[in-house]
């Protein structure tokens, strides 16, 4: 079920790109387009040198004795595993639906807070059942559903519940 999730999630996300992309071909702005591919060959290298370097590096740091700093590295949730990285990179979905609070009725997608609401809500008692326990999830998806609950309920009020001007 979770990766089933996970697989639409980004079949989703590379679509919304790929039709963005699209637009900015139409609209005349190839150089964009090619900026953005640029910058994510970047990425991707970068990404790759990370993961041919991380096992090395987590090595050093683990056998440092640099107090918290090799026990952080040393921990089943840390820095060097999918399951510190992950919800961080969560916390921009989070970062931005809390950067617009106010955004206006009219652009709120319903079925998109919907999604994000029910993620948060999920999520956040999932990240408490699986090993190792991950706070850092929980806690982005605590964020994540307390945000995305303020958009969906003022979408709805706007739509359904406050009478039309």
């Amino acid at each position: 079920l979770l990766a089933g999730c996970h697989v639409t999630n980004v079949a989703a996300q590379l679509n919304q790109l790929r039709r963005a992309l699209q637009y900015k071909m139409d609209e005349g702005q190839k150089e964009e387009v090619e900026a953005y591919a640029y910058s994510a060959a970047a990425v991707a290298g970068a990404g790759g040198a990370c993961l041919v370097g991380g096992p090395m590096a987590r090595s050093a740091l683990t056998g440092a004795n640099l107090g918290i700093l090799s026990s952080i590295a040393a921990s089943e949730a840390g820095p060097f595993t999918v399951h510190f990285w992950a919800p961080m990179s969560k916390w921009l979905i989070s970062g931005a639906s809390f950067m617009d609070l106010n955004r206006p009725t009219d652009k709120i997608s319903i079925a998109q807070y919907s999604a994000l609401t029910l993620t948060g809500f999920f999520f956040s008692r999932y990240s408490l059942l699986v090993n190792p326990i991950n706070y850092v999830l929980c806690s982005v998806n605590i964020a994540l559903f307390g945000s995305s609950a303020w958009h969906l309920g003022r979408k709805i009020n706007a739509d359904y519940i406050e009478e039309k001007k």
